[in-house]
């Protein structure tokens, strides 16, 4: 079963997480996990239960020249698990507390961009897991809090990956990790 990914993205690009567990069912197909806004530029990622599996999906998205935010598109993989609150968040536990984990990125072309040469660029997103010592990630001057189950997107349109850097709870530098557009 698919959901809107335009007004769900959109939802959650307005009013942010939900605070409480990812739960998914044979009524509740979906659940957001993540979100990160870069100026013109954004990433959602869900969860989405399909036929005897589960889908992780990022949605890229850029802002038009009316102000609108519309898809550009993204990407996903499959697990043959059906996930539940208890196993998404176990994810993590094989990391070390202070660890960022970077699960690979997707890139897509955004139209023609009259402020470049070459008429276009690129818009990035990749999935980020981080142990259970990091409680806010730092992105190019966002701050990313991380929600329970450790699960992060971040998004950028620069030519030049990001450089991200964890946090633990007293604010404090716990790792760095460079974003690899080709990972």
């Amino acid at each position: 079963m698919a959901y809107d990914v335009l007004a769900e993205s959109l939802r959650l690009i307005m009013s942010g997480l939900p605070d409480g567990p990812v739960r998914l069912s044979r009524r509740r197909r979906f659940a957001p996990v993540a979100v990160d806004v870069d100026g013109d530029v954004a990433a959602t990622r869900f969860l989405r239960r399909g036929v005897g599996c589960y889908w992780d999906e990022t949605h890229l998205l850029v802002l038009d020249n009316h102000g609108a935010w519309r898809t550009l598109g993204g990407g996903g993989s499959s697990d043959g698990e059906d996930p539940t609150a208890g196993q998404f968040e176990r994810a993590r536990d094989d990391l070390a507390p202070y660890q960022v984990a970077l699960n690979g990125s997707a890139g897509v072309v955004h139209d023609a961009d009259p402020l470049l040469p070459w008429g276009t660029r690129w818009v990035h997103g990749s999935a980020v897991l981080v142990g259970h010592g990091v409680a806010e990630l730092h992105v190019n001057g966002r701050h990313l809090p991380v929600p329970y189950h450790g699960h992060l997107v971040v998004v950028w349109s620069s030519r030049r990956p990001p450089t991200i850097t964890a946090h633990d709870g007293t604010g404090r530098t716990v790792a760095t990790a460079t974003v690899s557009p080709t990972e």
